[in-house]
């Protein structure tokens, strides 16, 4: 990503973005009804248990990529064009993937922290499978947030739903410590540079945003980055979404941390 996309705060079309990962979609009544995807059972679980309690959620797509296609993030959500008035929310999980996981909770440490907080657990005590579920459901917040505030919304018409969902997300990474980025491509970005004066260098406008007294590093960066996401109103709403969900079917789900976690606050 190129210095002019600083200097204009621009983000690309999700969909021109994303255009590359659209095939093999699915609605998720359909692969819950088939079940024939191979799916892990935790991941199988948690999508069949939010098509029951959420049954408005039932025409959403769900598209799996490999990680090698996202080697920084589980997954995200986009609103997907299917014509000039047709959008179609959709979630794209990265498959089942261990090692993948483990990088990510180490890589993305910040963001993981926050996931476990969020729930009410240690960050030891954030698993592969609990980080997966979290991924997953938050995804589906997401998608919850556009169908309910957006799409379904009587002031909107036709394309003004995605139109209206984009301004969000653009005015979001907005208020971050460099605006337009979300944190995965700020990091991105951040890996072309030896050093956080080497960036700012490259990009002079950033000096008079970020405050080098408080981050003197490129770790410090990111980290800034990814807790103003994760507290902004776009990521919050789906965040909360998650942790409801997870701790509600936390004994249906077998999540020993959230059910201990629980234990352990009835004795207290």
């Amino acid at each position: 990503m190129s210095g002019n996309k600083l200097e204009k705060f621009f983000q690309p079309d999700p969909i021109e973005h994303n255009k590359d990962k659209q095939t093999g979609r699915i609605q998720l009544c359909e692969l819950v009804k088939q079940n024939d995807f191979g799916l892990d059972q935790p991941t199988f679980d948690v999508l069949k248990l939010i098509l029951e309690q959420y049954d408005y959620l039932s025409h959403v797509e769900i598209v799996f990529i490999s990680p090698e296609e996202e080697p920084n993030t589980g997954g995200f959500f986009d609103r997907v064009r299917v014509d000039e008035q047709t959008f179609v929310p959709t979630i794209f999980i990265v498959s089942m993937d261990k090692k993948h996981l483990c990088r990510l909770k180490d890589v993305r440490r910040s963001s993981s922290t926050r996931v476990a907080e969020i729930p009410g657990i240690s960050f030891s005590r954030l698993s592969p499978n609990l980080l997966r579920q979290f991924i997953i459901a938050h995804e589906l917040g997401h998608a919850s947030d556009y169908i309910r505030n957006y799409e379904t919304n009587p002031d909107y018409h036709g394309s003004d739903a995605a139109e209206k969902w984009d301004l969000h997300y653009e005015s979001n990474l907005l208020t971050m410590p460099v605006p337009g980025f979300d944190p995965v491509d700020l990091r991105e970005e951040l890996s072309k540079f030896d050093n956080l004066e080497d960036f700012i260098k490259a990009n002079p406008n950033l000096v008079k945003i970020i405050n080098t007294s408080k981050i003197e590093t490129k770790q410090d960066l990111i980290n800034a980055q990814e807790a103003a996401y994760r507290a902004s109103v776009y990521e919050s709403y789906a965040d909360n979404f998650a942790a409801a969900f997870l701790k509600k079917n936390a004994v249906a789900l077998n999540i020993t941390e959230l059910i201990d976690s629980g234990r352990r606050r009835e004795s207290t």
